[in-house]
């Protein structure tokens, strides 16, 4: 499949026919068991539809590529409008589950299918089309581009850029046209940078996202460009244009000079001859080496035997939140608090992947990386919501102050059955990771009886100062009954939330799946919940931060997925008029604003059988415990009665898990250990 885009007719048709004696014989619920894009691929070979099938297969090639416009039918996303009315085909085109139609611009990887290629004078003139998928891209977008070269070898050279001329809304497409002068401005160095690839940068209202040149015609690509080489245009003296393996325009050096060819045999001759073996070795040694050297084993040693001796640097607090994955929670409450007093501190915050979201303000670091490392080895305070890495020991001059992120309803460290199973040195080596704690935060005497003792923490590391990320929480309480309104805040706003409408939060716990997939499927219908209260009610679901959710398009503007587009919790608690949980920790600090909250434990035994529980939710709930679908969207209809027929359980809930919630939490904190570094 993946040569046929460069194929002629007679080929593809010749193979349509060789292949489909085959996948006649195939078996349609194999259909199910495939990667969908290889299923969508044999169907539409099946059908011959070369129109749709030559997109569906740059997608194969390239993972997560977006070749199609995609169409919304019936609440569903299909690849194509084509063979829906086939009740099969329809089965197979549907990808709605890929979750494809929910990205945003900037992660979405469009195929940029190139249109035309004429050389005139040293220069390439290009145009394209890029998909545009469920018209994502709205006709009235500011749109602009910039057309890169870059070198395929990361040798030290810089890619060069062109403007691009024009971009127009064309409805299924996004249309391009430039040109790059490369015969004036791409110097090469030749021979060790002989490939260049093109990419086209493409904003969107302001947002990137970045394409690739595919290649839809082979016979249009011709023409070569002169170039002038650093090193020698006896090596390389012309740009040709060809065809990556993944269907992709690319440009490769080349020679038009007789005496390239004999020039080439002496550097061949030199490569294969004893210093070229000499440089080949050298090379794989540095490659060994570096590989080593980003190896853990070679990070621990240089962490406790390099970056431990050097000596901690007084106000570097290093802070780090869900390991890395967030600027959120408690460190982010006391970091800001710090700022807010003007204290004198240097600030080194965590991420993983992506650092979006993170303050400006502060140094980002990528955590397991070695300024990471280093970082953590000469900082004062480490503060942390979850767990810096086990196999790092924090000196004595550190302090260790562990905010945690939850009161706990399910067994924790040694209360868990797999915990009391491991060794005796397993268990000693956990031990002495949650031994760093110099200081561990508690919210009321229930996570003393639990985490605590769960942990084997000592009493004096014990800080009963409530949680800093619920300040705002119990501040915004405070506000709405001094005034007797609700503030809702910008985050309405931001996600679209017409001002008529209530808010419903659905945040579950995590669930793991038995093939270590992080998909989390909802477990009621949210078509049947937009259908019923989408007219009062908008639903923000928030899966787990090491789950995902798909939503499907049918919902949207009514069911709103917020797990990963607010990274802090604590605005859509704000904005939530009630909360729809399971056996998450979200339910303490949510209670704290007095409001309905339903517990949804549709799953139960299952999940108390293999965690554990430190209470009966059925007799300590908050609010209702529903265990059914049909349940949980019977308590909505009856939402108003439910609140207050279930208030003094919240009020009393409050009383025993948010104790010491007072709202001076982060300022308690930052006055105990940051006060004798105010300015002024």
């Amino acid at each position: 499949l993946r040569d046929l885009p460069l194929l002629d007719d007679d080929y593809r048709h010749e193979f349509a026919q060789l292949a489909n004696g085959y996948l006649d014989t195939i078996h349609p619920d194999a259909y199910e068991q495939v990667n969908p894009l290889q299923a969508i691929c044999a169907y539409l070979l099946t059908r011959e539809d070369w129109d749709n099938l030559l997109p569906a297969v740059d997608s194969l090639a390239n993972k997560d590529k977006i070749s199609a416009p995609l169409v919304e039918h019936d609440g569903r996303i299909y690849w194509c409008d084509e063979h829906l009315d086939d009740e099969f085909g329809r089965k197979v085109l549907d990808v709605t589950d890929l979750g494809l139609h929910a990205k945003p611009i900037d992660r979405m990887f469009l195929r940029n299918a190139l249109t035309s290629y004429e050389v005139r004078d040293g220069a390439v003139s290009l145009s394209g089309a890029v998909v545009n998928p469920l018209g994502r891209i709205r006709p009235g977008a500011k749109l602009g581009a910039e057309l890169e070269f870059r070198a395929r070898r990361k040798v030290g050279v810089k890619p060069v850029s062109f403007p691009v001329a024009s971009v127009t809304h064309e409805g299924r497409t996004i249309a391009w046209s430039a040109t790059a002068d490369l015969a004036a401005q791409l110097r090469p160095v030749g021979v060790v940078d002989a490939v260049w690839d093109v990419r086209l940068h493409l904003d969107v209202d302001g947002v990137r996202t970045t394409t690739r040149l595919s290649v839809v015609d082979p016979d249009l690509v011709e023409g070569a460009l002169p170039v002038r080489p650093r090193l020698t245009r006896m090596v390389a003296d012309h740009l040709e244009p060809e065809v990556s393996p993944k269907g992709h325009l690319a440009f490769c050096l080349v020679s038009h000079d007789r005496r390239s060819e004999a020039l080439q045999a002496f550097i061949d001759r030199r490569v294969q001859g004893a210093p070229g073996q000499l440089a080949k070795t050298g090379v794989r040694k540095a490659k060994k080496v570096r590989g080593k050297l980003a190896s853990t084993e070679t990070k621990l040693r240089l962490y406790h035997e390099v970056f431990s001796k050097l000596p901690v640097k007084k106000g570097l607090v290093v802070f780090e939140s869900h390991l890395g994955k967030q600027y959120s929670d408690s460190p982010k409450a006391i970091y800001e608090e710090m700022r807010r007093q003007g204290v004198d501190f240097e600030a080194v915050w965590s991420y993983e992947g992506k650092p979006k979201g993170f303050p400006k303000d502060a140094a980002l670091v990528r955590r397991w990386s070695l300024p990471y490392l280093k970082a953590l080895a000469q900082a004062e305070f480490w503060v942390d919501n979850q767990g810096f890495p086990l196999k790092l020991t924090k000196r004595p001059e550190t302090t260790y102050i562990q905010t945690w992120h939850g009161s706990a309803l399910k067994r924790m460290g040694f209360d868990e059955a797999a915990w009391k199973l491991k060794s005796k040195p397993q268990q000693d080596e956990l031990q002495r990771t949650l031994d760093r704690f110099d200081r561990f935060l508690v919210r009321t005497e229930h996570d003393v009886r639990t985490l605590a003792r769960a942990f084997r923490l000592k009493e004096s590391v014990l800080l009963r100062t409530g949680y800093p990320r619920n300040d705002a929480l119990v501040r915004a309480k405070e506000r709405e009954d001094a005034t007797g309104t609700r503030e809702r805040g910008p985050l309405a706003e931001q996600l679209g939330i017409p001002a008529d409408k209530q808010v419903l939060l659905y945040a579950p716990t995590f669930r793991q799946r038995g093939n270590g997939s992080k998909a989390f499927e909802l477990p009621f219908d949210v078509e049947e919940f937009a259908e019923r209260f989408g007219d009062r009610y908008v639903l923000l679901v928030r899966s787990h931060y090491l789950n995902h959710v798909t939503l499907p398009p049918s919902v949207r503007g009514k069911v709103v997925d917020v797990s990963s587009s607010v990274p802090d919790v604590t605005p859509v608690l704000e904005l939530a008029d009630a909360l729809i949980t399971d056996y998450s920790s979200i339910m303490f600090d949510y209670a704290l604003l007095d409001r309905p909250v339903f517990l949804f434990a549709y799953d139960y035994e299952e999940y108390v059988e293999e965690r554990g529980a430190y209470w009966d939710i059925f007799q300590n709930a908050p609010g209702p415990v529903v265990r059914t679908a049909g349940e949980l969207f019977e308590g909505i209809v009856s939402l108003e009665s439910s609140a207050r027929e279930h208030a003094a359980d919240r009020k009393r809930f409050v009383a025993e898990f948010g104790e010491y919630d007072t709202g001076s939490s982060a300022r308690r904190i930052v006055d105990e250990f940051f006060s004798h570094r105010r300015n002024g």
